[in-house]
Order: structure tokens, then sequence, then C-alpha cells
């Protein structure tokens, strides 16, 4: 092994560049493949390879990214480092655990929702107490920073919340907020969680029938770009910096590039 390794690694040429992930090369080289098992392992996860469109989707801002998921385009962003989400998955599942040693009557963990026909997903947490629907967010400090935004979290997040919280409502259960727990990922410690909450109020009705017609409608240009009728890049997108890296779609290539698939995001704004 050490010797395929070591190997690998002169071949390739790398021992002419610095060695940023060992202090030997026998020790870069290892890490190349640890990083390439993490990521082969994040892309089988159930997550990754879903095409199903649940709560966490829906309340996206970009047509283009919905619809693209709704039709199941290939993923054409290839650059996404899967490690944030590995660490939120293994963070989710420590949680799942510690509410329901804590108290199982009063907190409901990992428990599955239908807010809308078709658009089912898994609620993170529900407070039996407070009737309240809260969500697990692990997040590095510029996501942690919007989340504390004076206008509240990004809107996927805030929709995501409201739709778990009609989920919730549709089997019977009560709501009186929705409450998003946003814990540091790379920075500072448990001392640093964060708590977003919103009444389930006319608000946040507001925001749910906006979601069903905006679904509606992306339904409908789903089906012409099945039909043939509508190209998915002719699909209205919604360019933004916060959020393009993150879309499977993603592919700064594509503004300048004729016909290859993907979507420029803010390269072409």
């Amino acid at each position: 092994m050490t010797a395929d390794l070591l190997g690998e690694f002169l071949s390739s040429g790398r021992n002419a560049t610095p060695m940023m992930n060992g202090n030997t090369p026998w020790a870069h080289a290892y890490a190349q493949h640890i990083k390439a098992l993490v990521a082969r392992q994040a892309a089988r996860a159930p997550r990754s390879q879903q095409v199903h469109i649940g709560p966490s989707e829906l309340g996206v801002a970009c047509d283009r990214q919905v619809v693209g998921k709704l039709v199941g385009e290939a993923r054409t962003n290839h650059v996404i480092d899967p490690w944030p989400s590995v660490v939120g998955t293994a963070v989710h599942a420590w949680l799942a655990d510690a509410f329901t040693a804590d108290d199982p009557q009063r907190w409901m963990t990992e428990h599955r929702v239908t807010p809308m026909d078709g658009h089912d997903g898994t609620a993170d947490l529900y407070d039996v107490h407070e009737a309240a629907v809260d969500d697990h967010k692990v997040l590095g400090p510029s996501s942690l920073a919007k989340v504390k935004r004076p206008e509240g979290p990004p809107r996927h997040y805030q929709r995501q919340l409201a739709l778990y919280g009609l989920g919730y409502l549709r089997q019977g259960y009560p709501v009186r907020r929705i409450a998003l727990l946003a814990y540091p990922r790379t920075e500072g410690s448990l001392a640093n969680l964060y708590v977003w909450e919103h009444a389930f109020d006319d608000e946040v009705v507001g925001w749910l029938s906006d979601t069903m017609i905006e679904t509606q409608r992306r339904k409908v240009l789903a089906g012409q770009v099945v039909a043939g009728t509508l190209a998915l890049a002719d699909v209205p997108r919604e360019p933004s910096h916060d959020e393009c890296a993150f879309c499977p779609f993603y592919r700064p290539q594509a503004g300048h590039v004729p016909g290859l698939p993907g979507c420029p995001g803010t390269v072409a704004t």
C-alpha cells in the first residue's frame, strides 16, 4: 500500500507542488485517498440521490433550480465540498438521539410529514410542550450571520419551517411557533447557538399560500420542459451570490460556452 500510494503521488507530479494535506509525500497522497472516499460515500447518501422535492427545496427563490429538480436534470455542479453536509448529517443523527434520550414524551424527532401532497419530508424536531416545530441547521460563519440578520434567515429556511409546521397541523398536532436552531459548524462553541423563532401566524400562512401557488406554476414549467416546448435554460432564474454555488445545476462555464448544460448563475449577471 505504501509503495502504491507513493508511486501514485510521484507519477502524478504532485511532488512539485506544496504538500497541503500532509507532512510527507505519503501523507499527502493518503489524504487524497481519504478525501475521495468521503466524497464517494457522500454522493451515495440517500439525500444526494433523491429526486423527490421536499419542504427544504420548495421554498428556493430560483425557478430554474426547482424546475431542474422536478424534471430530474443531471447535476452539473461538481465542485461542492461534501464535508459540510457530512458534518450536518452526523450532528443531526446525534441530536436526534440526544433529544429522544432526554424526554421522548416531549420531543418528537425525525418525524415524516406531508405539508403538500407529493412533497413529504422529515422534520427534525417537534416540541410537544411548546407546540413548536424546530429545525436544526449546522452552519458556517457566513451562513450563521445570515440567520441573525434583522429580516431573519434566508427565504428557503423560513418556508421550509412553515411547510413542516403545516405538515404537523395536517396530522392533528398544534403548532404555535416555528424555530430554527442554528449551531456553529466551524467556529466558536455551543455557547454560540442561535435560535430564530416566529409565531405560526397570518404571515406564515401567507408564506405557505405563496409557496403553493409558486409550486403549481413551477410544475407547469416542468411539464413544458418534459414536453420539449421549453428549454430548462429558458426557465427564469434568480441568481444569488449566497445560493448559486450550492445549486446542483450551477456551472459558471455555461455563461460562456453555448449549448453547455448547466446554469451560469451569477456569472452571467
